[in-house]
């Protein structure tokens, strides 16, 4: 644990936190204000009350796990498929990692293909045949040691947001890919004028007969109660869900639409999905009600984030053009992120050319909003919760603007 929090830099040993509250965090001598939420995990803030009911009401009634079918993973599936556009079948799992992994699978059953199309930029978790990176020339750049060789052969890049590239790589590899798997909002860039792109991904891969995969970890219902599928009238064949269905405790989600499940039924070995704790009843029976509670609520639940959001989001920007900084906030629905240049860019790799030489100000831009009781993660994605009120939202850009003048000019 400590090692991991070592990697992020400007986190020490003494940061180890303790407990959350709200829209807070807490360590052993300090608080901060979370513009992490558990990686996106959280939305409602850290141990809202109706969490903290749903958790009394799970003991009282003696629930526990069984390693095998419940009424509860039963209700949440139905509860799901309600929201998510071409789900037929629900395959509960134990972490995203776990469901992108058993997402491939599913692939490898169906066709024959061996080349997997990885849009650039997105990030899937810490699965093996996925881990890698492109570098200016779209050639694939190993994020880890310990990854067999031939995975990295199996892997073709597709530049994010770039229809032309993408269709030229697609038609040279036609007959070797067998899905295309992208975040169809990257973290990385959290970027509104997508649709295209992904109709583009859509309509490809149901011509050419290509899977397509979006993973959904953060946008699943944080974009508006639903997915981006939802939000841009998309479809892909199998979608991963992860994070706030959760509502704070581990899960993946993989949603396969009524085509592959019949693929899948028609197979004469099974693909296995299964394991101790997919689909358990604590994690299912709180994602359940918690869920109901955020679809009950959602005009103003999700009214009050993106309005924070987005005032976080404008007011920023129109604070770097009239001081004449080169940063930019970029935002889809409540997930945001500070980018160090205001050139116009479309992928991360464009982003990532443009501030690696800001590495050293964006460094003490960090530990100054750390400074400030700020906790922004390593990865730099701010996620606001339906805790993060517009007292904390004007808190937080004062912090920002200040930061921004005296070490990132």
């Amino acid at each position: 644990m400590s090692k991991t929090i070592l990697n992020e830099g400007y986190i020490r040993n003494n940061d180890l936190f303790y407990y959350g509250n709200q829209e807070k965090i807490f360590t052993k001598n300090k608080s901060y204000l979370d513009l992490s939420m558990c990686a996106g995990s959280i939305l409602l803030g850290h141990n809202h009350v109706v969490f903290k009911k749903i958790i009394k009401n799970y003991l009282k009634k003696n629930i526990s796990n069984f390693a095998a079918p419940n009424i509860y993973a039963e209700k949440f599936s139905k509860s799901i498929k309600q929201l998510i556009p071409n789900s037929d079948k629900i395959i509960f799992c134990n972490s995203g990692t776990e469901a992108v992994t058993k997402t491939l699978r599913i692939v490898r059953s169906l066709n024959n293909r061996p080349k997997i199309g990885l849009v650039t930029g997105g990030w899937h978790g810490s699965v093996d045949q996925l881990l890698y990176k492109s570098n200016k020339d779209l050639k694939a750049i190993e994020l880890s040691s310990g990854l067999p060789k031939e995975f990295r052969k199996n892997i073709i890049l597709l530049p994010y947001n770039d229809q032309d590239k993408t269709r030229k790589i697609l038609k040279k590899n036609i007959n070797k890919i067998s899905c295309i798997i992208t975040e169809p909002v990257e973290a990385s860039l959290p970027y509104e004028e997508i649709k295209q792109y992904l109709k583009f991904l859509e309509n490809y891969s149901k011509k050419n007969k290509i899977i397509l995969i979006f993973d959904e970890m953060i946008t699943g219902i944080r974009t508006n109660c639903s997915s981006v599928q939802k939000y841009f009238d998309v479809k892909a064949d199998i979608t991963t869900f992860g994070k706030c269905f959760g509502a704070g405790l581990p899960i993946g989600i993989i949603s396969v639409s009524k085509s592959i499940s019949e693929q899948l039924e028609k197979l004469k070995t099974k693909v296995f999905f299964g394991g101790t704790f997919s689909g358990n009843s604590m994690v299912t029976y709180v994602g359940y009600n918690v869920l109901n509670f955020i679809k009950k609520n959602k005009s103003k639940i999700f009214s009050e984030i993106n309005k924070n959001a987005k005032f976080f989001e404008k007011t920023l920007n129109d604070f770097f053009k009239k001081e004449k900084l080169d940063l930019k906030i970029y935002r889809f629905q409540s997930m945001l992120r500070l980018v160090y240049t205001k050139s116009k860019l479309n992928d991360r790799l464009g982003r990532d050319f443009l501030e690696i030489k800001k590495t050293n100000s964006m460094y003490k831009f960090k530990k100054y909003i750390k400074s400030q009781k700020i906790y922004l993660a390593s990865n730099g994605i701010i996620f606001f919760s339906y805790c993060h009120k517009k007292h904390h939202i004007k808190y937080l850009i004062n912090r920002f603007k200040a930061g921004s003048v005296k070490y990132l000019r």
